[in-house]
Formats: C-alpha cells, sequence, structure tokens
C-alpha cells in the first residue's frame, strides 16, 4: 500500500514540474520580437527562390527573368536580385536591379536600375519602368556610358521603343571616333 502512495506522490511531483517548467518557458520568450508578417494580407501568396522564367511568344522569346527571390501577393509581386532581358524590334534591353517592386503593369526600382542596351548603359538611382509602353521614368541622378560618350544628369525619361531620352541638368562628355 505504500507504495502505490510513492507512485501516487512521484507522478504528482512530475506533473507539478511539468507545469512549472510550462510556464517558465513561456514567459521567458522574448516579448519584443517582432512578426515577419503583421497581417494576413501581408503573406506572400508564392515564394520562389532563385529562378528563371520565360515569356515566348508565336515568333520568339520575349522576355527572360532572372531573380534570387520572389514573392507574390494579394496586389503586387516583390523580387530581389533580378535581370530581366526583353527583346522589342530587334534590340535586346537588359535591366538589372537589387530590388523591384511590380504592381499590375509598372515595376518600381527604388534601389536603382541598370538598362545594358547594345553598346551603352544607363544608370538610374530610382525608376519606374512601364511594362506596355516600354517607357523608363527615372527619379534622381542617372549616367549613360559607352565608348563614345559619358553622359550624367536628373530625372531621365527614357522611351525603349523610339530611343528618345529627355532629362534635367545633363552634363555629357562626347568622345571623337578615332581616324586612322
Amino acid at each position: 500500500m505504500k507504495s502505490l502512495l510513492n507512485i501516487g506522490n512521484s507522478v504528482s511531483l512530475f506533473f507539478i514540474l511539468l507545469l512549472i517548467s510550462c510556464i517558465i518557458i513561456i514567459f521567458s520568450f522574448d516579448k519584443s520580437a517582432t512578426l515577419t508578417y503583421n497581417t494576413i494580407g501581408e503573406i506572400p501568396l508564392i515564394e520562389i527562390n532563385d529562378f528563371t522564367a520565360y515569356e515566348i511568344t508565336k515568333d520568339a522569346l520575349n522576355t527572360k527573368i532572372t531573380a534570387k527571390n520572389a514573392k507574390r501577393f494579394d496586389n503586387y509581386e516583390e523580387m530581389s536580385n533580378i535581370e530581366l532581358e526583353k527583346k522589342s524590334n530587334q534590340i535586346l534591353d537588359k535591366l538589372t536591379a537589387p530590388t523591384a517592386l511590380k504592381k499590375e503593369n509598372i515595376i518600381y526600382f527604388d534601389n536603382g536600375v541598370k538598362n545594358l542596351r547594345d553598346d551603352f548603359e544607363m544608370f538610374s538611382t530610382k525608376a519606374i519602368y512601364h511594362i506596355d509602353s516600354k517607357i523608363i521614368n527615372g527619379n534622381g541622378n542617372f549616367h549613360i556610358t559607352s565608348p563614345s560618350q559619358n553622359i550624367i544628369g536628373q530625372n531621365i525619361y527614357y522611351d525603349m521603343q523610339s530611343g528618345n531620352i529627355k532629362a534635367i541638368n545633363i552634363q555629357a562628355k562626347l568622345k571623337p571616333k578615332e581616324t586612322k
């Protein structure tokens, strides 16, 4: 009979120690820690890492997107370390950026964007790319470099289809072609 009482006390003691340790664990969590996503709307619908996506038309490859990370939310998409290659009228434009945010048919490059085309390179510290009209609106400083020119300025407007560029505070250095 005494052994039964000792077993009962041991079991009770076990559950009391378990309750105390659970309470200690609950109160020992860091209360200042924040959640990655504060609301349900901020939880991505899909997340993809290290990917390449292609858009193919009936004629040829139209667009190629490579990124380190992409997240799709209800109203927008976020991408990091993005490289976007788009072919239009046999001209290949290659946009690269550390981050991009796409809403509807507009891509926002808040941390800068570089555009490589033929023999020139254009960089803008902040830009918006309109996908349908193929227009880049830069906000802030930009520079365009090529073997024959070095152009700097602010607030670039670049129409990729026509090749027209507008900006303010433009300063250019043109290098003459060497003659033999």
